[in-house]
């Protein structure tokens, strides 16, 4: 490994580190309003949705929608609502766009 490469890594850990170490730290002393938690609680439903769901409806090349995008998002989502994790929708979208992609 080039070691440029892994000065760069190390940084970039360390600069991640450093921007949310002082909202952990905060966010353990100081009491935040209900609305507020509530509200912090559907940010990662929010970045999934963001992330997931134009790529899955607006993914058209040559103006045609993707099959294997539409029925594995729809698999993916049915998996979501069942088991109510994000992670396990995720495996379930990339484990089902490598079985479509080995089989058609």
């Amino acid at each position: 490994m080039n070691d440029n490469l892994l000065i760069l890594i190390i940084l970039m850990a360390v600069i991640t580190y450093l921007t949310r170490y002082p909202m952990l730290l905060l966010s353990s002393r100081v009491h935040l309003p209900d609305w507020l938690s509530r509200g912090l609680k559907l940010v990662p439903v929010g970045v999934f949705s963001s992330l997931t769901i134009p790529p899955l409806l607006f993914h058209a090349p040559e103006g045609h929608w993707s099959p294997e995008y539409l029925a594995v998002g729809a698999v993916a989502f049915l998996a979501a609502y069942r088991t109510r994790q994000i992670p396990v929708a995720l495996v379930v979208g990339v484990v089902g766009i490598v079985i479509w992609r080995n089989l058609f």
